[in-house]
Order: C-alpha cells, then sequence, then structure tokens
C-alpha cells in the first residue's frame, strides 16, 4: 500500500480504518505480520503532521529508521518546507514537524515535545520499557500527545509486557 496525501479514511484498509477509528491516547498494536502496521504508523504520523502537529517516529535501530525517512519525504515531498538530515529532522509548510528517531539511545527524544509518538517495530527495542518512562512519555506531557506502539508478537518482552497492560492484564 503506498502512502497518499489525501484523507486518512482513503488511505487505509477496512481493518486498519477500525483501528484508526478505536486509537485510544497510548495504543499498543501487536498485530501479525503483513497488516500493514508501519504504513498504518507512517499515514497517522503524516496526518498529524499534515495538521500542523508535531510528531516523533522512533525506530529499533537506523536501519529500520532510514526506510522510513524516505517513505515520508517522497510521501510529503510537494509540502516540505526543509529537511534536515542530520538532525533527521522534517519540517512542512502546514508548520507540521516529523522527528525520526533511533532506539539505539535510550534517551533518544529527551527534551522535546510532541503530538504523537509512534514506535515501529517495538518488539525489537531494547529497554523500550525504561526508554518510554525515562525519555519518550515525557516528550508527551506538555502538549498531552499521544503514542502508538506497532509490532508483531514477538516472545514475553518489554513490548509484549505493554500490549497486555494495554489490555488490563496485569499479570
Amino acid at each position: 500500500m503506498k502512502i497518499r496525501i489525501s484523507r486518512i479514511e482513503d488511505a487505509l484498509h477496512a481493518s486498519q480504518l477500525r483501528v484508526y477509528q478505536s486509537l485510544a491516547r497510548f495504543s499498543v498494536l501487536e498485530i501479525g505480520r503483513r497488516w500493514g502496521k508501519t504504513t498504518f504508523g507512517q499515514q497517522v504520523a503524516m496526518d498529524r503532521a499534515i495538521e500542523g502537529k508535531s510528531v516523533a517516529w522512533f525506530a529499533p535501530t537506523y536501519r529500520f529508521l532510514s526506510e522510513s525517512l524516505r517513505e515520508f519525504e517522497r510521501a510529503l515531498h510537494p509540502i516540505i518546507r526543509s529537511v534536515d538530515r542530520a538532525e533527521k529532522r522534517m519540517e512542512l509548510k502546514t508548520r507540521g514537524v516529523v522527528d525520526f528517531w533511533s532506539c539505539d539511545d535510550e534517551d533518544a527524544g529527551r527534551g522535546r515535545s510532541y503530538d504523537l509518538v509512534v514506535i515501529d517495530e517495538a518488539g525489537f527495542v531494547p529497554k523500550l520499557l525504561s526508554s518510554w518512562q525515562a525519555a519518550i512519555y515525557p516528550t508527551l506531557t506538555d502538549r498531552r500527545g499521544s503514542a502508538i506502539f506497532l509490532g508483531t508478537p514477538k516472545g514475553c518482552g518489554d513490548f509484549h509486557r505493554l500490549y497486555l497492560q494495554a489490555e488490563g492484564d496485569t499479570s
């Protein structure tokens, strides 16, 4: 599925649209392969940035990050005001901003303020819970921002624990 600058309802498949319509402030999407989690997250993030919001895209490593950065740049090209490749920051003509962070650094995003954070491939993020609590979550407090965690079921690590918490199972 291609990312499009269009109404989000027109860009998502039926299952993604149902999930989009039921997003909570903090959503943990532990979904099987080939559903289009990354594409879904990219579309939601771009939609918010187009609305003039401040967005952060997190990925486990720079390898994961670089592909998404290219996709954002390709899709948003007509409305990009500037791209800072060193800072991994994209500013839009709509006043929206997208920052790209690698979770190789547990302090990624520290000191920033966002309306939306998307953590792609969250099951592969080392020390996800400590990064979330110490650095990422605080970036959402000023703006009462939201977060989407995207990943596939993968063992019983931090991502799966977040999923169980979101489902109300605290065991």
